[in-house]
């Protein structure tokens, strides 16, 4: 029989002796404690001694344990599906974008199903229905507690692996449609916190943690119309605090960039996307990119690949021409490369449906070119993403004129690792040394 509100009467976990019940915070796939909490169903677990965040998935003792509250992405499907076949789905809230895309393949492993974004977890699970809208109030900070911020080893540049980052988010959503994002789906409009609650939280953040760098995570910052109040915000009071953000590049100007630099932004996160493809967005992307620079301010270009507009040599070849001249053109201080993933309900997914089944939902870790089947053409792929970018970061145009790469950061050491990682592959199949 289902049960309803009156029945479950959450609140009471919180007035009677029932305290002790645990709530246990989950994520599939599992957490490695490196990256902080992503903004989900996890930021907003309620307060108390009763409430934990698992890094690991274990098999609890339900008898202890009053709710699950876990966070699904596609590549944790099939280990959410396998745990909470083991465990009393009467308990078990699932939140996150899988959830949020899928809701009909949680049915039978969850209670409630939350869908978009969310931080009032009561106000939302109270809701009728198994499958409900997250409810977004802004009136609790996110469990910053819940995981310790020294382990936030960001890959971005200068930062050394003892540095402490924190990161907020200050808006949700973005109104922009690429036809490749998802963040339509979860937050299909903009939403900012109050100037208030923004000041709130970084005033917890500053006392408890005085990280030397934060992210601001949402996905374009400069959209909000009181961005720059929001920025005093969160670089008051904290002396050399360098910030880093999202943005695009249609939106970047003379005044804005100074206004950024002066607040402790050094680095600004662009979208270079497909560079066979043209988005709105980047008509202006090399004006804002000489801007920033012009102030001071360092460039993240991301940019995705199609594995399907790499198949063979020649089409190889004529790609990453195209990308590494936009490089050399952009010389932006950090690169990082992802394969394309189709996600439900973008306008790409009528295009790229064909090509995914479920086997490759643990596959979508933006590593993975899972729309090509050759198992050796995968391993090239994997290789030549991350190939290219080594040449960049090697090249004299990224160390004269640029910054020098061998410096010992965070983003160093981590292309030491994925070039130990690939050079068995690169010697075995190509004869190219480091």
């Amino acid at each position: 029989m289902t049960k309803t509100w009156k029945d479950i009467q959450f609140l009471d976990v919180y007035k009677d002796e029932r305290k002790k019940d645990r709530i246990i915070g989950l994520s599939f796939p599992e957490h490695n404690g490196y990256l902080g909490l992503e903004p989900s169903v996890l930021t907003v677990l309620p307060p108390g001694d009763n409430v934990e965040f698992s890094l690991k998935n274990i098999r609890f003792n339900d008898d202890d344990v009053r709710y699950y509250v876990c966070s699904v992405y596609i590549s944790g499907m099939e280990a959410f599906c396998k745990w909470a076949s083991m465990h009393d789905r009467e308990k078990i809230i699932v939140g996150g974008y899988h959830p949020t895309t899928f809701p009909d393949e949680f049915k039978r492993y969850a209670f409630k199903i939350v869908q978009g974004t969310c931080d009032s977890l009561l106000d939302t699970i109270k809701q009728e229905g198994q499958v409900v809208p997250g409810i977004t109030s802004y009136r609790s900070l996110p469990r910053y507690d819940l995981w310790n911020p020294r382990n936030n080893q960001q890959i971005i540049p200068g930062k050394n692996p003892l540095d402490i980052v924190t990161s907020i988010n200050t808006s949700q959503g973005c109104p922009y449609r690429c036809d490749f994002c998802c963040t339509p789906i979860i937050a299909p409009r903009l939403q900012s916190k109050p100037l208030e609650q923004v000041e709130k939280e970084m005033r917890y953040i500053r006392e408890n943690y005085d990280p030397k760098f934060i992210f601001i995570r949402d996905e374009n910052f400069p959209l909000q119309k009181d961005w720059r109040e929001r920025l005093m915000q969160i670089s008051f009071g904290s002396l050399n605090l360098k910030i880093y953000l999202f943005a695009s590049a249609n939106l970047i100007t003379e005044e804005m960039a100074k206004t950024m630099k002066h607040y402790g932004v050094f680095m600004v996160c662009l979208g270079l996307e497909d560079v066979t493809e043209t988005y709105k967005k980047n008509e202006n992307l090399d004006k804002a990119i000489a801007i920033l620079k012009k102030h001071k301010i360092m460039v993240y270009l991301s940019f995705i690949v199609d594995p399907l507009k790499v198949i063979g040599k020649e089409a190889g070849e004529i790609y990453y021409k195209k990308l590494m001249d936009r490089l050399y053109e952009l010389k932006p201080e950090m690169v990082n490369g992802n394969f394309l993933m189709p996600f439900k309900g973008t306008a790409l997914w009528d295009k790229y449906f064909a090509y995914v089944s479920p086997e490759d939902y643990k596959c979508y870790d933006s590593k993975t070119p899972f729309l090509i089947r050759n198992p050796v053409v995968r391993d090239k792929m994997r290789f030549f993403l991350f190939w290219y970018q080594w040449q960049y970061y090697t090249s004299n145009t990224y160390n004269n004129q640029v910054r020098k790469f061998f410096c010992g950061d965070t983003l160093h050491l981590r292309f030491l690792e994925l070039r130990d990682k690939f050079k068995p592959m690169y010697e075995y199949l190509w004869n190219i040394r480091p």
